[in-house]
């Protein structure tokens, strides 16, 4: 249960108004901390700091603060809108837990919040003369603090948006969650094989709503299973879509349901950290609009292309993983199928793409590689990506000499690389 509440209390941590409201609420603390250090401090130190200095200060950090978030605001929302347009709106949700934008916008409100609540508390008798020197040290620090952050966000702005950044925090995320999966494919949990027979006796758990399943809390289920001494079979893999009234799990037990529906979440909207798929997806999805005739950079194609295939070369083989035992064993899981992370990213690069002869040479290429891969689920599924890939660019390259370019890139290739020649579809007539 520690696991599942840490997962979600992250989960919380990387929305924008916990951490505004968090920071905010220690901008209130460090204001009552000056009238509670006050009287600690030693006669005297009252004398070296007056309280117009102290207001001074303090009304400059509230004009500015509001002024500076407000901007910061304007340039956030400009940017994910650009991200949204120009790439593709799956960005905009990965841009949204931008950890540098986040605690630069809430050290901003923060220091409104603190600079606010001691205007108006100083206009009372809630001070003494004590207590300015605490809040005068205490101002000086938020100062610090503000500028440090001004900083850090002046160098975040260099990058921000830009499709380097952008693709770079997609490509990060997607790689960390492949490791995780790596480590734990099937989330901790036993794998949910084909060959598993289920006993006769389980009760149906149906989908509440319409949507995708975003995550799968297994430690929370698991102890659920072991506190009635049942069993959960959870049928849908993380991404997959379930509709209204779908079975998505089994279970042993009657009590389990609840448990379940409350530990399996369904949302509109697939999210990459239990879903490595789905940052492929974005990736490709990023190279299939610069395919578009507004933009047509083949560059960014090629970049994209490369980037999903550094990530599917992590995937571990089943003689390369670690052999461990499952963490959750009254909990079964679909394994992550590598076919699909195969074909659904190359896929549709290569239906876009298969027109332009610079793309399919890469794609080529790197689906080659990844055809001999020790995962052999792995290699087969590179193997029927390209060939379908091969046989489209040849029925869509408008020109023969593309063509014939195109199949001797590919038997070259073959013999270059691998010892062998690759087979080539036939030409068109």
């Amino acid at each position: 249960m520690l696991t599942t509440l840490v997962q979600r209390w992250l989960l919380i941590w990387r929305t924008l108004w916990f951490r505004v409201a968090g920071i905010s609420v220690l901008s209130i603390v460090a204001v009552l901390a000056a009238k509670l250090l006050g009287p600690v401090l030693p006669h005297g130190l009252d004398r070296l700091v007056g309280a117009q200095s102290v207001d001074q200060l303090l009304d400059i950090l509230s004009s500015s603060m509001l002024a500076v978030t407000t901007f910061s605001l304007s340039v956030m929302v400009s940017v994910y809108r650009a991200i949204s347009s120009q790439w593709t709106p799956r960005a905009h949700r990965i841009q949204l837990r931008d950890n540098a934008t986040q605690m630069v916008l809430a050290t901003f409100v923060g220091a409104f919040v603190y600079a606010l609540c001691s205007i108006v508390l100083r206009s009372t008798r809630f001070f003494a003369d004590r207590d300015i020197v605490v809040l005068f040290g205490m101002t000086l620090l938020v100062i610090v603090l503000v500028v440090v952050m001004l900083l850090r966000w002046m160098i975040r702005l260099q990058t921000m948006g830009s499709l380097s950044d952008i693709a770079g925090r997609i490509t990060d995320q997607t790689l960390r969650a492949f490791r995780r999966r790596m480590a734990a494919p099937c989330l901790g949990a036993r794998e949910l094989s084909a060959e598993l027979v289920v006993p006769e006796n389980v009760i149906d758990v149906t989908a509440p709503r319409s949507g995708y399943v975003e995550r799968v809390f297994a430690a929370a289920i698991d102890a659920h299973a072991r506190g009635c001494g049942g069993v959960v079979y959870v049928l849908k893999g993380v991404g997959e879509y379930v509709s209204r009234g779908e079975v998505i799990a089994q279970v042993t037990d009657a009590e389990l349901a609840e448990a379940v529906l409350g530990n399996v979440q369904i949302g509109s909207m697939r999210d990459i950290e239990q879903d490595p798929g789905f940052g492929l997806h974005v990736l490709a999805e990023i190279g299939s609009k610069a395919l578009s005739p507004g933009v047509n950079d083949g560059g960014t194609v090629i970049d994209m292309i490369d980037r999903i295939t550094r990530v599917l070369e992590s995937w571990l083989a089943p003689q390369e993983a670690p052999e461990a035992q499952p963490r959750y064993p009254g909990l079964y899981l679909p394994p992550l199928d590598p076919a699909p992370l195969v074909a659904e990213p190359f896929g549709l690069i290569a239906r876009d793409g298969a027109a332009v002869l610079e793309v399919q040479k890469v794609l080529q290429s790197r689906l080659s590689g990844l055809e001999h891969h020790p995962d052999p689920a792995l290699a087969e599924a590179a193997r029927q990506t390209r060939e379908l890939a091969l046989r489209r660019a040849m029925e869509a390259l408008p020109h023969e000499v593309d063509r014939e370019a195109l199949a001797a890139h590919v038997e070259a290739m073959g013999r270059r690389c691998w010892g062998a020649a690759v087979p080539v579809c036939d030409l068109p007539t």
